[in-house]
């Protein structure tokens, strides 16, 4: 495991890997260091970091490195997936008083009518009462 440079949490797999010829050989061997890219599941944070000395190209994969770094991806996917969820319930929050905001507005935008639907009312009953005062309401029908 490899510690992050920001803020010391322990980060266990890398999200690349490449290898590189050493200068110096291993007990006689031709040797490779092994870097990786990692990314800090706390602070997000990338970061090289040498992972480990291989000594001599035919050396295979054991399978407890597989199962370690299995177990690591699959701490990175439930961390992933636990954000992802506390995502979208913020959004379904988010959702829900947007909705009631909406709601709340139609009903604003409900009472205006109504009340310029009145004042509309009441002004054109103004306006026949002030034709029948001065006689034009025969001559405009």
């Amino acid at each position: 495991m490899v510690k992050c440079p920001k803020c010391g949490v322990e980060v266990a797999t890398p999200v690349k890997t490449w290898s590189i010829p050493s200068r110096k050989p291993v007990k006689g061997k031709e040797s490779k260091l092994v870097m990786g890219i990692f990314e800090c599941a706390n602070c997000k944070a990338r970061f090289r970091a040498a992972i480990k000395a291989e000594a001599g190209i035919e050396e295979t994969v054991s399978i407890k490195n597989m199962v370690e770094r299995i177990k690591g991806i699959k701490g990175e996917l439930m961390q992933t997936l636990k954000n992802l969820r506390e995502k979208i319930k913020t959004l379904e929050t988010e959702r829900a008083n947007l909705m009631i905001e909406i709601e709340k507005l139609k009903k604003m935008a409900e009472s205006r009518v109504l009340t310029l639907e009145s004042e509309v009312n009441m002004l054109r009953e103004e306006v026949e009462s002030l034709r029948d005062l001065l006689g034009y309401a025969e001559e405009e029908k």
